[in-house]
């Protein structure tokens, strides 16, 4: 966690989302799930159908339906979903289990940190690993957002070595 997993989901979100005919963020799946089971992984249904289908209300009696609905009315469309800090395979075949449930050139971003959830057999999907910044890279991100420069001004230059050493190349610490 804090390595910028989200940033980089939303970063892109953001660069590509009017290429598609329908598009959609899912932001903090795993917590949503935790407070509310099923219940939330429905309410993420609703969501994910109404933001693509440009409607105010969907509703979905449970996470089966759901599935179903997804399937039936996404098929032709070609979507952008970022699924962003899922734990669990129950909830990415509940929000985005096949790719033929959506249309051609569509996209589906997932963030985790349950690296095995993307591993196994039938499961073709790109990766990309975000890993930690090194030292330096680490030092310019906290000085352009401390000095708004991309170096420390020169009485903090020692304190601020130590909060990026500190923070281990995790931009959120």
């Amino acid at each position: 966690g804090g390595v910028g997993k989200t940033t980089i989901a939303k970063a892109m979100y953001e660069k590509i989302n009017g290429m598609f005919d329908g598009n959609c963020f899912l932001g903090d799946v795993r917590s949503k799930c935790l407070e509310k089971g099923c219940a939330g992984l429905k309410c993420l249904q609703e969501q994910l159908l109404c933001k693509i289908l440009l409607t105010t209300k969907v509703e979905v009696d449970n996470v089966d339906e759901g599935i179903s609905l997804i399937e039936r009315r996404l098929r032709a469309k070609n979507v952008l979903i970022v699924i962003d800090d899922n734990w669990s395979e129950i909830q990415l075949n509940a929000l985005a289990g096949e790719r033929n449930w959506f249309g051609r050139g569509s996209t589906i971003i997932v963030t985790t940190r349950n690296a095995n959830l993307l591993n196994g057999p039938g499961k073709d999907y790109e990766k990309y690993e975000v890993r930690r910044l090194d030292f330096d890279k680490s030092l310019q991100l906290f000085s352009w957002h401390t000095f708004k420069h991309p170096n420390p001004l020169e009485p903090f230059v020692e304190i601020s070595d130590k909060i990026v050493s500190f923070a281990g190349g995790f931009p959120l610490a």
